[in-house]
């Protein structure tokens, strides 16, 4: 069985999903995993071992515990259409972006000037227009892996500014994506007025703000 072939093969089940999920969010270990998801521990293990034998998610131990996370980005490229069906991972290959949008240019307007509606020019312009698609992705890939490093380094800037951990936490809240009080306590299991708590801390400190959104109060990072 092939690489991408096993990776469609472990996504196709709905608590490995669910599972990789909560790890986008923060490392955890399987007691944690079980109270988040509501998952049976033996069930967790299973997964986690077929998580883990694909490369998906690796593992640590701190004290007595260990703890599962997400190692590296990974792309997971599907095209299904009426004449291509095709897969495709990218590991974040390090491209020179500026060179391949200048490449992209270039085909750009090569495509353009293929008028002739012939066998051989629209030909032409097909493997061209294969090509394009083939430096997009590489492009976004690049991005991908740029995106994981900046907030990792955002979340390295937190921790040495920030001597409380649910304030910390908060953080990796917002920087994941999180909008709402309401959902950094679910995510997080905290209790809600706490997280107001920090967050209202954080608003003083200059770091986040408050904003109204359709009657929805929502905080952001500044």
């Amino acid at each position: 069985m092939s690489r991408v072939e096993t990776i469609l093969e472990v996504l196709g089940n709905e608590s490995r999903r669910r599972i990789l999920e909560l790890l986008s969010k923060k490392p955890c270990y399987v007691s944690e995993i079980s109270y988040y998801l509501g998952m049976a521990p033996k069930a967790v293990i299973e997964h986690l071992e077929r998580l883990e034998k694909s490369g998906l998610v690796a593992s640590f131990e701190e004290g007595r515990r260990r703890y599962y996370y997400i190692p590296r980005s990974l792309r997971l490229e599907v095209v299904i259409s009426p004449h291509k069906f095709d897969a495709k991972i990218r590991d974040g290959e390090n491209y020179d972006v500026l060179s391949l949008m200048r490449e992209i240019r270039n085909e750009f307007n090569m495509i353009e000037r293929l008028r002739d509606s012939s066998i051989s020019e629209i030909y032409k312009a097909l493997k061209l227009a294969e090509d394009l698609q083939n430096r997009f992705s590489s492009i976004q890939s690049v991005l991908a892996v740029r995106i994981n490093q900046f907030v990792e380094r955002m979340l390295n800037e937190v921790e040495r500014v920030l001597s409380d951990d649910l304030e910390r936490l908060v953080m990796l809240g917002l920087a994941k994506g999180l909008r709402s009080a309401a959902e950094i306590a679910e995510c997080f299991r905290l209790p809600y007025r706490e997280v107001e708590r920090a967050l209202n801390s954080l608003s003083k400190k200059g770091l986040v703000e408050k904003k109204e959104n359709d009657g929805e109060t929502i905080w952001m990072i500044k």
